[in-house]
C-alpha cells in the first residue's frame, strides 16, 4: 500500500479499493466512521438511516476518506471536498488537489474507491438481480448498438452482459462528471465475445479507456478512464484496519479473515 505521505507518481495506474459493508470486523468502528464525516456528510447518513441504507453510506464514505489520506498525508477527518457545476467530488485542501483524480461507488453490501493520477476517473458498482425484468431498461439506456449486442447473446448470458454494460456507461458518466447531460443513447461501449472491453464509440473516443473490475454472481463493478490503463491494483480495506492486497482474480470474491500486513506495495 500506499503509506501516508508518501506521494508516488500514479498516470496510467488505477489503485481499486473496496469493503463489504455487512462485514461484521467494521461493527466496532461505526462510531470512529460517524466521527470523520463533514457536516454535509453526516446530514445525508442520518437521512439514509430511515431508509435502511446508511450503512452502506457511512462505510463508503470512511472508505473514500481512509483511502484518500495515505495519499494526500492528511487526517481521513481532516479531507475536504468541493464539487464541479454536476456535483463531481474533487479534492479541495490538499497539496494533491487537482492531481490526485478519485471516483466512489456503493451498492447494497460493497462499497469500491478507485484513485488514480492526472486522469479523470469514474466507477460503478450493481449489486446483480437474479429477475430478467432489469433488462427492460435497456431499452430506455442503451445505444442501439449496444442492444443490438445484447439481444445477439444467448439467454442464459444476457443478465451478465446487461450489467457489464450498465456499469461501463455509468462509469463514463461518472468520469465525465457531467451528469446526464450526457445521453446515454449517444455512445457505446463494445464488447467482445469474452465480454471484454474493446472499444468506445462516442465523443472522443480514442481518449477513453475502459474496464471491468468485477465479475461475480453479486457484483459487477466497472471503470472509465479518459487516458489508457496501464495497471490496476486491488486491495480489500477495512477503514482504520485489515488493508490486503490482492490479485484480480481474488478480488471481490471472499473477506480478507486476517493478515500480518498487506503483502506487497500497492505500485502507483
Amino acid at each position: 500500500m500506499i503509506s501516508a505521505g508518501e506521494k508516488r507518481p500514479l498516470t496510467g495506474h488505477v489503485d481499486v479499493w473496496y469493503c463489504f459493508t455487512d462485514d461484521h470486523r467494521l461493527d466496532n468502528r461505526l462510531e470512529q466512521y460517524e466521527a470523520m464525516l463533514s457536516s454535509a456528510e453526516s446530514q445525508q447518513y442520518q437521512q439514509l438511516m430511515f431508509g435502511g441504507n446508511g450503512r452502506d453510506y457511512l462505510v463508503s464514505r470512511a472508505l473514500l476518506r481512509t483511502v484518500l489520506a495515505d495519499y494526500c498525508s492528511l487526517a481521513p477527518e481532516k479531507i475536504s471536498f468541493c464539487v464541479n457545476a454536476y456535483g463531481k467530488p474533487e479534492l479541495s485542501n490538499s497539496d494533491e488537489q487537482g492531481a490526485i483524480q478519485f471516483n466512489t461507488a456503493h451498492t447494497s453490501g460493497l462499497t469500491v474507491c478507485v484513485v488514480t493520477r492526472g486522469n479523470d476517473i469514474g466507477v460503478d458498482v450493481e449489486s446483480r438481480a437474479e429477475s430478467r425484468s432489469v433488462l427492460n431498461m435497456a431499452d430506455d439506456y442503451f445505444s442501439v448498438l449496444e442492444l443490438q449486442a445484447l439481444n445477439s447473446r444467448a439467454d442464459d448470458q444476457q443478465l451478465d452482459y446487461f450489467y457489464r454494460y450498465w456499469t461501463l456507461k455509468e462509469a463514463y458518466i461518472k468520469a465525465r462528471g457531467e451528469g446526464l447531460s450526457i445521453p446515454l443513447h449517444d455512445f457505446s461501449v463494445v464488447l467482445d465475445e469474452q465480454g471484454a472491453f474493446t472499444s468506445f464509440v462516442g465523443p472522443e473516443a480514442d481518449r477513453w479507456d475502459f474496464s471491468i473490475v468485477c465479475k461475480n454472481i453479486n457484483y459487477t463493478a466497472a471503470i472509465a478512464m479518459g487516458g489508457k490503463i496501464n495497471g490496476i491494483a486491488y486491495a480489500h480495506s477495512i477503514p482504520l484496519g485489515l488493508k490486503v492486497e490482492l490479485s484480480a482474480d481474488e478480488a471481490f470474491n471472499h473477506f480478507p479473515v486476517s493478515a500480518s500486513g498487506p503483502r506487497n506495495r500497492m505500485n502507483g
